[in-house]
């Protein structure tokens, strides 16, 4: 076992979109970074599923942090796809429309696959001066006078001026430092699928809330000529658990009735997953030498389908408040870490406030509360200004 101690000025725990964003910001930064976690298996394209079951609906805000990261021209454009607008239903058939043209955008959203950001994420990382890779798992951080002092599986030891913590909901780097999290289940599973449709979606990204939950399709780029789209149904988890025990061509019938067949007939591209949706909400999110980020510091409903966007948002603020420090003080200093803190907790709170408002409002079952709420998202489908500020808060 190695008993020499390297002093990095920064340690990034977690190798996800977030981490590997954090890290690649940091070595930018001229810092000495190292990167704790195993290398993310690549999802394995075929004929029968060409796409990842992990697809995200990128904020402007988050292209533009990979764009400064220098990942996103190598992103394989074939495989993303501009959302252009996007129609959200109630359980009454009112309708909430936003478009790209209306808010004078480019576009709404960008969809990607996790596998295709952590491929050039991580390539960008491997190649990035001052940054080195450790893949053994994190045991414990501790206070080490004015360090931090990270110690991983492998017998490896880092002093570090800063930890930034981006493994994830579970994270036992937040966990090491003492901090406590508050979790709340939903009761509800995100059951996830690709499927071929007839109809093209015409970059439309569609949402229904209705009393199985909330489903989403996501348009996706054409595979073999025809168009495809992502399904996320955030449902009950009992009925999620029917859902997931489907044959694909079953879920697939499943889906598209449910979806009011807008794009035709689906068929599948690949299997479907489940995921257990919760909130997360920590005490505190930076501690002595130390910053959360991605699920570490949050944990929100994907209604929205601002998770990744939220961490990515993490990532760029931290950036922002390490590069504009004075020159007396060091990366990790407490003064940096409360701007961070502070500059973060309302976009957090707001984003937590939002979807969990809107799981508990459309999770009632009352005959009033769906008049109020569908004729509430048609009040705001006529009123100009607050769609546009709708849009404004969602492109970041």
């Amino acid at each position: 076992m190695s008993t020499a101690i390297e002093t990095k000025d920064v340690v990034v725990v977690g190798a996800g979109v977030v981490g590997l964003a954090a890290a690649l910001g940091c070595a930018h930064a001229g810092l000495q970074v190292t990167l704790v976690g195993p290398t993310q298996h690549l999802f394995a394209r075929s004929a029968a599923a060409p796409f990842d079951e992990r697809i995200y609906a990128l904020a402007p805000a988050s292209i533009e942090l990979l764009t400064r990261l220098r990942v996103w021209p190598q992103v394989d454009s074939s495989r993303t796809q501009a959302v252009a607008r996007m129609r959200v239903f109630g359980d009454a058939g009112d309708e909430l429309a936003f478009d790209a043209y209306g808010a004078a955008v480019e576009r709404l959203a960008t969809i990607g696959e996790e596998a295709e950001l952590v491929r050039v994420l991580s390539t960008a990382c491997d190649f990035a001066a001052g940054l080195q890779r450790d893949v053994a798992p994190f045991v414990s951080m501790q206070k080490d006078g004015d360090l931090a002092r990270v110690e991983l599986g492998n017998g490896h030891t880092f002093a570090a001026r800063l930890v930034v913590a981006a493994d994830g909901a579970r994270s036992a780097v937040r966990a090491s430092a003492g901090i406590s999290a508050e979790e709340r289940a939903y009761g509800q599973t995100a059951v996830v699928a690709n499927f071929r449709a007839q109809r093209a979606h015409d970059a439309t990204a569609f949402q229904w809330f209705c009393d199985e939950g909330v489903v989403a399709l996501l348009p996706l780029p054409d595979h073999a000529g025809e168009p495809a789209v992502s399904v996320v149904w955030s449902a009950p988890d009992e009925l999620a658990t029917a859902l997931l025990a489907l044959d694909p061509d079953a879920l697939a019938r499943r889906v598209a009735a449910r979806s009011a067949a807008v794009l035709g007939d689906l068929a599948p591209l690949g299997t479907a997953r489940g995921f257990p949706l919760r909130q997360l909400k920590v005490a505190h999110l930076v501690g002595p030498r130390l910053a959360l980020v991605g699920d570490a510091a949050h944990v929100v409903h994907p209604l929205a389908g601002q998770g990744l966007n939220l961490g990515l948002g993490d990532v760029s603020e931290l950036l922002a408040v390490t590069a504009g420090r004075e020159a007396f003080r060091e990366t990790g200093d407490p003064v940096i870490l409360r701007r961070y803190a502070r500059r973060r907790a309302e976009p957090i709170e707001l984003m937590r406030a939002t979807t969990d408002g809107l799981a508990r409002l459309f999770g009632i079952d009352d005959p009033l509360a769906r008049r109020l709420r569908n004729r509430g998202m048609a009040l705001v489908n006529q009123i100009g200004p607050l769609k546009r500020a709708l849009i404004r808060h969602a492109l970041g």
